[in-house]
Formats: C-alpha cells, structure tokens, sequence
C-alpha cells in the first residue's frame, strides 16, 4: 500500500475509529505525460490546424474554440466566402489521427430527431 495512502487511512482511523466507508474519487484528474510529444493536442493547435488549412491569410475562420466541452465555433460568413461548408472542416479533422469522431450541428440536430413511423432510419428502408 502507497505509504501516502496509509496515513490518509490511519488519520481516518484515529478522527472515526474503524467502522467507515471510504469513498474516494478521481473525476478531475489528469492524465498522465503522453510517451510521444505528438499525442496530445491543445485547443490553440487545432484553431492554428483549421486556419491553416483553409484561412491561412486572415486567420478569420475560428471564432472561439471551447476546449470544455470540444465545440469549435465557425464564422460561417467567411466560411461561405472561402467556398467552404461544416462538413469540409469535419472531414479534415475527422482525418487527423488524434481524433475519432467531428459532427456538425446538422448531425447533432439529425441524430436528436425522434424516430417515427413516419420517420424511418434509412438502413430501415
């Protein structure tokens, strides 16, 4: 037992006695140095990753990048300017090898409709 822990349970011990329950939790933990520099990336590397693919001049296309909760939020005027569209970015950064999945707010809103009679999954058809 990591010697840390056992005087964690032994100040316990001495504050409740012996009958406890200990509960003990991780839910904002870190994970741990990736082996290879290339396997972790930031939120400013991928802003710089999108911008350089598609804007590389103006740097306009990114307005915000929330890394909390992994929504990238686009200036769609300029997106309609350099000819592009949602899907053109999430398949770029579907490509990237360190991430699995990208869903525009189409996908988000299709995946959120109800399946009705009236409604079927196309694979149903």
């Amino acid at each position: 037992m990591d010697r840390h822990f056992a005087r964690m349970l032994s100040a316990v011990e001495a504050k409740v006695g012996v009958n406890y329950l200990l509960a003990v939790t991780a839910d904002h933990g870190m994970p741990s140095k990736p082996s290879s520099p290339d396997r972790r990336h930031f939120a400013p590397a991928i802003i710089d990753l999108l911008h350089e693919k598609f804007d590389p001049e103006a740097k306009q296309l990114i307005t915000s990048f929330e890394p909390e909760n992994l929504q990238i939020f686009v200036d769609e005027e300029r997106l309609h300017e350099l000819g592009l569209t949602l899907h053109d970015l999430a398949h770029f950064l579907e490509s990237q090898p360190f991430l699995f999945a990208v869903f525009t707010n189409d996908d988000v809103a299709r995946a959120a409709k109800p399946v009705t009679p009236t409604r079927r999954r196309s694979k149903d058809k």
